[in-house]
């Protein structure tokens, strides 16, 4: 099944968008915007995961919140003159959807069920926003890359002989202090000591869960020293 926003489409509607867009690649580390630049188009990820970050005082990035498959990014682009405020940067290998603002607009016109599916997908993000927020104020930050590792083994992990989740992908301990909001060391610090309790197990860019529910109690307690 089609994620997020191209699930909502009717076959007519995603073939109309498909047809008045532009599939755009992007490696990891790749900018597809900066925050100056005019909001002059919307992106609807295929595939990987993208970063929308502003830089603070020092040129310190902070990150504002990471978007996946089947979600939009550029929405500003529906408004005459803006910009887009943040740096967005692939975190991995990202295929999208890229759709001018014009081009959008008419869809929206031809096919209300566009205007219908960019409505409850905008309203998911906000929600998600919302509770990353939540969770960056209520959480420590042991919870909040518990709850990162337990989403990521619910959307991309392969099963192992043994009962193990393997996650795929090339997840570096950057990439996830970037999505739970906290630095890169606090997070080896934590990943190793997840490892110590017998819930993870490392390598080079490779994590195995293999407790997962003992990483479920983790997302729900701080851990203690």
């Amino acid at each position: 099944m089609l994620p997020g926003f191209f699930g909502a489409l009717t076959t007519e509607a995603r073939t109309a968008v498909t047809a008045a867009a532009r599939t755009v690649h992007w490696t990891r580390g790749s900018l597809l915007h900066h925050s100056d630049d005019a909001a002059d188009a919307a992106y609807a990820l295929n595939s990987g995961h993208v970063r929308l970050y502003r830089l603070g005082s020092g040129a310190r990035e902070v990150t504002v919140n990471v978007h996946t498959a089947g979600e939009l990014l550029g929405m500003a682009t529906l408004v005459d003159g803006s910009r887009y405020g943040l740096y967005a940067e692939a975190m991995d290998d990202v295929e999208a959807l890229v759709l001018g603002g014009d081009h959008l607009r008419t869809l929206i016109r031809q096919h209300p069920d566009v205007a219908v599916a960019l409505t409850a997908q905008v309203a998911r993000q906000t929600r998600n926003l919302q509770e990353r927020l939540s969770q960056l104020v209520f959480l420590e930050v042991s919870q909040r890359l518990a709850l990162a590792l337990l989403g990521l083994a619910h959307d991309n992990a392969s099963e192992l002989e043994n009962g193990q989740l393997a996650l795929k992908g090339r997840i570096s301990h950057q990439d996830l202090a970037h999505t739970v909001g906290s630095t890169r060391e606090t997070i080896t610090k934590l990943l190793g000591d997840f490892r110590t309790r017998g819930l993870l197990d490392l390598g080079y860019r490779r994590i195995v869960i293999t407790d997962l529910s003992g990483l479920e109690v983790a997302a729900r307690h701080p851990l203690s020293s």
